[in-house]
């Protein structure tokens, strides 16, 4: 098949490879995978990470801002997708304006929704206007999407839910998953030995944007006896620096290390190092619906993870997965897991189940179907 990818960031230079990464660098090995490359201001000087898929070249706004980026850069991508979409037979879209101009062609669309995009967009203009008037676009933009894509694949059944709600009927349900070829357990003395870290240690893999809740965490850290170890940088926001003047007012600012963005093929050394793996989110419909991949990262390192009470993640992953509620019940539960013997072999265990290889196959079941009718 010849594919055309539309990704919702930088192909190549985002921190963060995301599931369309590693699904379609696998795909690749036996198909023609174009992606239409943004290249987002905000991560131009960052290093640019191998692909075996092929880059289309979208055009470039200076627009620091993501919404403002495309916003401006809305015709350049639409002549863009245009041409790419004339010799394309399939078209998988996980954005939300390119998405649009790629069901304007008469190519096949498959739209990956793996998260509820209004409140994604809308975030990172927390309570302002701008905000407001962002998601009520993005809603009605992906819903038109979402109605006239040939099949849609999301990550949860609570999103397949929500969606059949609004009357999307061709959905499947491929959730995220992980490298495990590449994320494997190491030792956690010799882990925390080449990072400089002693005694128990909880640990934060992920952006730093308001849809994530490290206050819990922070306010908790005068309770325990742990360091605490962010792995990752602030994208489009100052969350970051909000949680560092936090943990300065708390006078625990020298028990929280914040490494910023790390390769992702050193990862494993970083959660290694971790005692306990965090998922700490904000209660909302982004987040309530969708399970992120930072789980199976924790996961196949051989580490347990504590997670806010989620009904999706209790719903995939039941008892393999510790969870919170509050401040309270996320201090007595860290002390629990650090009290407990941990099976970390079950841990990797599930994470095997769920390896990019795997649901590699599956996406491109949907996407062959797609091209066929």
């Amino acid at each position: 098949m010849k594919i055309l990818v539309i990704p919702t960031t930088d192909w190549i230079r985002h921190p963060f490879p995301n599931r369309l990464n590693f699904i379609f660098d696998i795909i690749a090995e036996r198909h023609d995978v174009r992606v239409l490359h943004f290249e987002l201001s905000r991560f131009r000087d960052n290093s640019p990470r191998w692909t075996r898929c092929s880059l289309v070249r979208a055009g470039s706004s200076r627009a620091e801002d993501p919404s403002i980026y495309y916003i401006t850069s809305a015709l350049s991508h639409l002549r863009v997708i245009r041409d790419a979409a004339s010799d394309s037979d399939v078209i998988l879209s996980a954005n939300i304006l390119p998405s649009l101009m790629a069901n304007l062609t008469d190519a096949p669309v498959v739209f990956d929704y793996l998260d509820h995009l209004e409140e994604s967009a809308s975030i990172y203009y927390p309570g302002s206007l701008f905000g407001r008037a962002v998601k009520l676009g993005v809603r009605a933009i992906t819903r038109y999407n979402l109605r006239h894509a040939r099949a849609v694949i999301t990550v949860t059944q609570e999103l397949k839910e929500y969606l059949r709600g609004i009357g999307v009927r061709d959905v499947e349900v491929i959730p995220n998953g992980v490298d495990t070829a590449l994320l494997k357990p190491i030792d956690a003395g010799k882990a925390k030995s080449a990072l400089g870290l002693e005694g128990d240690v909880i640990g934060y893999v992920g952006s730093l944007e308001y849809w994530v809740d490290l206050e819990t965490v922070v306010s908790a850290l005068p309770e325990l006896n742990v360091t605490l170890l962010v792995v990752g940088p602030s994208l489009f926001t100052d969350y970051g620096e909000r949680i560092k003047d936090m943990a300065e007012r708390l006078g625990i600012r020298d028990r929280i290390i914040f490494t910023g963005a790390v390769p992702y093929a050193e990862l494993g050394r970083y959660i290694s190092a971790m005692d306990i793996g965090l998922n700490p989110l904000r209660m909302m419909k982004k987040n309530e619906y969708a399970a992120g991949g930072k789980i199976f990262n924790y996961l196949a390192c051989g580490r347990p993870v504590l997670t806010t009470r989620m009904l999706s993640l209790e719903r995939l992953l039941g008892d393999s997965l510790y969870y919170y509620d509050d401040r309270d019940s996320f201090i007595q539960q860290v002390k629990r897991i650090l009290e407990s013997p941990q099976d970390r072999r079950r841990y990797r265990e599930i994470a095997e189940r769920y390896d990019w290889r795997a649901l590699a196959a599956r996406y491109e079941g949907v996407l062959r179907r797609a091209a066929e009718d």
